[in-house]
C-alpha cells in the first residue's frame, strides 16, 4: 500500500487463510516502517485501524459463508 497524505509511506499487508476443520483461521496483518511524527500519531491510529480491519473481516466472513 502506497500512503500519500498526511505523509508519504509504503506499507505491505497481508491475508493469510489457514483451514481448520469446517472453518478458516484469518490473520490479517500490515508491516511498515514509521518516522517521526507517525510513530506519535501511531497511538491514535492503531484505534482506527482495528475497527478497519474488524468491518473488513467481517465483510470477508458474509462472503466467505455465501
Amino acid at each position: 500500500m502506497i500512503f500519500e497524505k498526511p505523509f508519504q509511506s509504503e506499507a505491505t499487508a497481508d491475508i493469510i487463510l489457514k483451514p481448520e476443520g469446517n472453518a478458516a483461521k484469518i490473520t490479517w496483518s500490515m508491516d511498515c516502517e514509521l518516522d517521526y511524527p507517525m510513530k506519535l500519531m501511531k497511538l491514535f491510529m492503531d484505534g482506527q485501524m482495528n475497527g478497519s480491519y474488524s468491518k473488513g473481516l467481517a465483510k470477508l466472513k458474509a462472503l466467505n459463508e455465501k
